[in-house]
């Protein structure tokens, strides 16, 4: 009881706090995925994030730490371009269900030009085979055009915010 009573004093203390969403056409899902690789001075783990819009709406972000060590900026972003894929795909299937389709790719952002080819290359290389599952399933997104996988700047890298 006293815990929730701590939850309920907290909800009043930030009503006017939080996620503004506006109206808007339901017509394309935007997403940001960002890694800070090896970011972590201890364990070198890396810290990954991505932010999901639909239009101007942000409606789903994470951030995480790794469980694991990756050996490769490049295989640790297709991981988290993995990732991303498959939380919008969930997006879409929800819309979908609520009856308002997205019939537009899925635009996603990462600042890595190596897991940006990899997205669109249907070549399998050897060095790719620890990541083949998650390089099989992204290919497959956007052979089918629901998913465009683009470049863009560190600078203006939405979900940078997420890795620090």
């Amino acid at each position: 009881m006293n815990a929730l009573k701590r939850i309920l004093r907290y909800i009043q203390g930030t009503i006017d706090h939080g996620l503004h969403l506006y109206k808007s056409s339901i017509s394309g899902l935007t997403s940001y995925t960002d890694v800070d690789w090896g970011g972590c001075p201890d364990t070198k783990r890396s810290t990954s994030g991505y932010c999901i819009f639909l239009e101007d709406n942000l409606i789903s972000w994470s951030s995480k730490r790794q469980p694991t060590l990756s050996r490769s900026s490049a295989e640790v972003e297709y991981r988290r371009v993995a990732n991303v894929v498959s939380e919008s795909c969930w997006i879409r299937n929800l819309l979908l269900e609520l009856h308002c389709p997205i019939h537009k790719a899925t635009l996603v952002h990462c600042d890595n030009i190596s897991a940006i080819y990899l997205s669109g290359n249907p070549v399998q290389h050897q060095r790719t085979k620890h990541i083949e599952m998650d390089i099989h399933f992204v290919r497959e997104k956007v052979a089918r055009g629901q998913v465009r996988v683009l470049h863009v700047p560190s600078r203006y890298q939405i979900a940078d915010i997420f890795t620090k």
